[in-house]
């Protein structure tokens, strides 16, 4: 089994994902999974899907990718979030949208892991406490049985969840380096935001995972937080939105 390079919510920052690809090829990583989010909040909607496609990326349906296409999954965002919608659909083109709405929302990679952007059971889900974290490893052992590893995304924070077979959830509280997964455990596993990070640390964030070993290496890289601002105000994005990438919030 390979190595995977795991990445979510490129919000169409193209530099951070281009420093994103350049590492992983780095590493000789081959297999490439993103988690949802490829357009909105940032200035490069367009670039960032047809680069992402060209690599021939195993991807899932975010939140904002799907506003693309119905608008009325777009009724809860924010007044930000709602104003860079608009602008990466004037961006985008016809087969830019027809790549979005190839995109599963769910995808199960050799029998053995469960993609999703939110949740299993909804792409706007967030699992950011152990209330949240429980109620979807219980959805996981009933709907999803030989599954014990769910990589997800939207929330654009690092995070590993784990539940031992009494049912006990527990969080790491800090993620570094690499993680050995113990196989009598099932994990859900977040490997932060590509475009927009939010644990204030600036860098692009992704993981590796290997697959033969079951261990997650969490990376991140930094890249030019200054062009991609530069893009945000030129395209008369919300300020917000450039000065929020160098803050990592």
């Amino acid at each position: 089994m390979p190595r995977i390079g795991i990445m979510s919510d490129i919000h169409g920052n193209l530099e951070a994902l281009e420093a994103v690809l350049r590492a992983v090829q780095a590493e000789g990583i081959k297999y490439l999974v993103h988690l949802g989010d490829l357009v909105g909040y940032n200035a490069s909607p367009r670039e960032c899907v047809e680069l992402l496609n060209c690599h021939q990326t195993i991807s899932i349906l975010g939140n904002h990718d799907l506003a693309i296409m119905e608008p009325k999954a777009a009724e809860n965002f924010n007044v930000l979030a709602y104003q860079a919608l608009k602008y990466s659909l004037q961006q985008l083109r016809s087969q830019h949208i027809r790549y979005l709405q190839s995109l599963p929302r769910i995808e199960v990679i050799w029998d053995r892991y469960l993609l999703c952007h939110g949740s299993p059971e909804n792409l706007e889900t967030y699992i950011l406490n152990v209330f949240q974290a429980r109620r979807i490893f219980n959805l996981l052992g009933n709907g999803y049985r030989g599954i014990r590893i769910c990589f997800f995304g939207h929330t654009h924070l690092q995070a590993l969840w784990s539940c031992d077979p009494r049912g006990k959830v527990s969080t790491m509280p800090a993620l570094s380096g690499s993680m050995v997964l113990d196989r009598d455990l099932r994990y859900l596993v977040n490997p932060g935001s590509v475009g927009q990070p939010r644990q204030g640390d600036n860098q692009a964030h992704y993981l590796v995972f290997d697959s033969e070993e079951e261990v997650v290496h969490f990376r991140a890289v930094p890249y030019d937080i200054g062009k991609a601002q530069d893009k945000i105000l030129r395209a008369q994005l919300p300020e917000y939105l450039a000065l929020r990438l160098r803050e990592g919030i």
